[in-house]
């Protein structure tokens, strides 16, 4: 297995990937970096003074992100054009496999701009094939049929975070430090215990991070990969390297290093899974 470094800045937030582009959340929501498949940046965006980022998403060659002073905001990474999409208080935004932007304002569902009409009283929202995920005040698990308007309520765990796919499985983070999958139509099952879940179409599963601490600090945190009804496989084991919020995309698995701030990967072509 190779590690490969590349320092992009200190204090990264978050990592996502997508089409073999790796965009990066950094200094706090100071600025957004989007890396090429070479890993070279071939775009930035920084913020305003007093102005934070948060929320990335990427599609289409155009970054979506909730901008603190002005809104929910796209940027064109050929042009360098920007776009406020939706002014004051905005859910985060959510690209679904087709491309179609989805977010909420006020507690209604939006889609590529208009409203939806319905209702979602949640911040985020997860959307595919007229199916929304989401978690209410009570941290259940809801099941929306966009088309019918049926909704079904998950109990048992105090969920967030949920991820819809395209074949209408779910999985969600719980707040117990479950990561737990939801098959189209089934019933809730863990499969495993660790945070920050990542999807992969490739390899039909679930990248996620496994930590310990001792009650004020981070002793540990590796990468482990799991299929559903399968036994977890443990893709990093360093000792001096804390590797949270995993990315995949075209190759490479990145992760942040939570001791230092900076983002690293593994290429994953030396990974048999």
């Amino acid at each position: 297995m190779s590690f490969i470094l590349l320092i992009i800045s200190l204090g990264v937030s978050n990592i996502t990937s997508s089409g073999g582009f790796t965009v990066v959340l950094a200094n706090g929501g100071e600025s957004i970096t989007v890396l090429d498949r070479n890993r070279e940046s071939v775009f930035s965006v920084d913020a305003d003074y007093g102005e934070r980022l948060s929320y990335v998403c990427f599609g289409d060659l155009k970054l979506f992100f909730i901008s603190s002073c002005r809104g929910l905001v796209q940027t064109d990474i050929i042009t360098g054009e920007s776009v406020v999409l939706n002014e004051g208080q905005t859910g985060a935004p959510w690209l679904s496999s087709t491309g179609d932007l989805w977010y909420t304002v006020q507690g209604v569902l939006y889609e590529n701009g208009l409203s939806t009409g319905a209702a979602i009283p949640a911040f985020s929202v997860s959307v595919e094939n007229d199916i929304a995920v989401f978690t209410n005040r009570a941290d259940e698990l809801i099941i929306l049929s966009l088309v019918t308007g049926e909704m079904k309520a998950i109990p048992g765990y105090r969920f967030y975070s949920p991820v819809v796919l395209p074949n209408g499985d779910v999985f969600a983070s719980s707040l117990g430090g479950e990561i737990i999958f939801v098959s189209s139509g089934g019933n809730p099952v863990v499969l495993a215990n660790g945070s920050q879940p990542c999807w992969s179409d490739e390899y039909s599963g679930l990248f996620y991070c496994v930590t310990e601490d001792d009650g004020h600090s981070l002793l540990s945190a590796d990468i482990w990969f799991v299929r559903p009804l399968e036994s977890p496989v443990r893709i990093t084991g360093t000792f001096d390297v804390l590797e949270t919020n995993p990315s995949y995309s075209d190759g490479l698995l990145w992760y942040i290093d939570e001791r230092t701030g900076i983002s690293n990967f593994v290429d994953m072509t030396d990974v048999s899974l």
